[in-house]
C-alpha cells in the first residue's frame, strides 16, 4: 500500500475516533465543567423564572381587573401596587399586609439571580447580558457601578431606568457577598419603593380606581393583543433563515 493511500485511510477513519464532547461542554451554558446538583438547580431556576415572567405577560391585565390587591402580592409590579393603594383608599383593606406582599413579591427570584453569580461568575454576566453592543454595554456599566457601589446599584435596579437588575444581582454574587449581606438591603429598597407606590395610588384615589375599572373592560383585548404578538414573534424567528455552516 503506497503512502498516499495510507494517509487517505487514517484520515477517514479520524472522524470515527474523534470522541464526540458530552452536552454539557456547550459555550451557550454558563460552566465550563461537568455540571454538579447546584448547577443543575439553579439553572432549572432561571429557566423557571423565565417562564414565569413570560406567563405573567397576559395575565397582569387579567389579575390588575380582578383584583390589584391580588396583582400586587403575585407580581409585585408599580401599576399594580399604584391601583392597590387606590382600591385600599375607596374600599378599605389591610394595606400593611398588602404591602409587606408586595415587597416580598418584588424581589422573590432574586437570590437566583446571586446564587448564579456566586456559582459561575462572569460566564452567567455575559450570558445574561445578550449579544447585541447596546445590550453588552449597559451590562459593562451595571457590573463597574455594582463593583465600587453595590448599594447605589440595588437601589439604581428598582427605578424606572433601564438598569438591569440581573446583572446586578449576578454581579454582587460573583464578588462574593454572602446571601445575609444581600438580601436585607434588598428587601428594605423594595419596601420603600412599594410603599412610595402604594402611597400615590392612595392619593390617586378614586379616579384610579375608575381608570382601572375601565381598563378591566377591556383587559381581554389587551391579552389578546399580548398573546398575539408573542405568537407572531415567535413564528418570525423561527423563519429567519439559520446561518450555514462552512462545508470543509
Amino acid at each position: 500500500m503506497s503512502e498516499s493511500e495510507e494517509l487517505s485511510l487514517s484520515e477517514d477513519a479520524a472522524p470515527e475516533t474523534e470522541e464526540e464532547k458530552p452536552w454539557w461542554d456547550d459555550p451557550s451554558l454558563p460552566w465550563k465543567h461537568k455540571p454538579t446538583r447546584a448547577d443543575l438547580a439553579c439553572y432549572g431556576w432561571i429557566a423557571a423564572v423565565a417562564v414565569y415572567g413570560i406567563a405573567l405577560l397576559p395575565l397582569r391585565a387579567i389579575l390588575i381587573g380582578w383584583s390589584p390587591p391580588a396583582a400586587a402580592m403575585i407580581t409585585g409590579g408599580r401599576t399594580s401596587v399604584v391601583a392597590t393603594g387606590a382600591w385600599v383608599f375607596v374600599n378599605g383593606g389591610p394595606w400593611i399586609l398588602y404591602w409587606f406582599l408586595a415587597s416580598l413579591s418584588l424581589v422573590k427570584f432574586s437570590w437566583v439571580y446571586w446564587w448564579a453569580g456566586k456559582l459561575w461568575g462572569t460566564n452567567i454576566i455575559e450570558l445574561l447580558a445578550g449579544q447585541s453592543k447596546r445590550a453588552k454595554k449597559r451590562a459593562e456599566r451595571a457590573v463597574r457601578i455594582t463593583n465600587r457601589f453595590s448599594l447605589l446599584a440595588i437601589f439604581l435596579t428598582f427605578l424606572p431606568i433601564p438598569f438591569p437588575m440581573p446583572i446586578v444581582y449576578a454581579a454582587i454574587g460573583a464578588a462574593g457577598t454572602p446571601l445575609k449581606k444581600f438580601l436585607p438591603p434588598v428587601i428594605v429598597i423594595s419596601g420603600i419603593f412599594q410603599a412610595l407606590y402604594l402611597s400615590l395610588g392612595w392619593w390617586i384615589g378614586e379616579p384610579a380606581v375608575k381608570i382601572v375599572n375601565l381598563y378591566a373592560q377591556y383587559m381581554w383585548y389587551v391579552v389578546a393583543v399580548i398573546l398575539v404578538g408573542m405568537l407572531v414573534t415567535w413564528f418570525w424567528r423561527q423563519r429567519k433563515p439559520k446561518p450555514e455552516t462552512e462545508e470543509n
